[in-house]
């Protein structure tokens, strides 16, 4: 395997971690039973990538490094389905099954949301 690609996706991926590290030691403390970091680094990563596809759509010329380090390394670093699904489970395990199916609903439509937004965030900043 080519050291190049590697490199960018190792470069962008340890970036992601470490923000999505820092978000969770500052803020999943606030609300545990939401944990809010958990759910920023979802949704920012999320938000980034729709950009990210929009930009790389846009401009096809780009290096494919640039892809591999900012969708595949950096959002892949900063996005978490781990634990998300620990968190669910351990809401699972306590009985707020409610507070479970919150956590799914927010996480899995709040991503989708926001990749859509970060497409047409590219789209708009195009057209001004």
């Amino acid at each position: 395997m080519p050291w190049k690609p590697m490199l960018v996706i190792a470069i962008g991926a340890s970036l992601g971690a470490l923000l999505r590290w820092q978000l969770g030691v500052r803020l999943n403390a606030w609300f545990p039973l939401l944990p809010p970091g958990t759910l920023l680094a979802n949704l920012i990563g999320a938000y980034l990538i729709g950009i990210a596809l929009a930009v790389f759509m846009h401009l096809p010329q780009l290096s494919p490094e640039w892809r591999l380090l900012w969708i595949t390394g950096f959002c892949g670093g900063l996005t978490t389905f781990s634990t998300f699904s620990v968190e669910t489970f351990t809401l699972l395990q306590t009985g707020r099954i409610l507070w479970a199916l919150g956590l799914v609903l927010v996480h899995v439509l709040g991503s989708v949301l926001m990749t859509w937004l970060g497409i047409l965030t590219w789209q708009w900043l195009r057209t001004t």
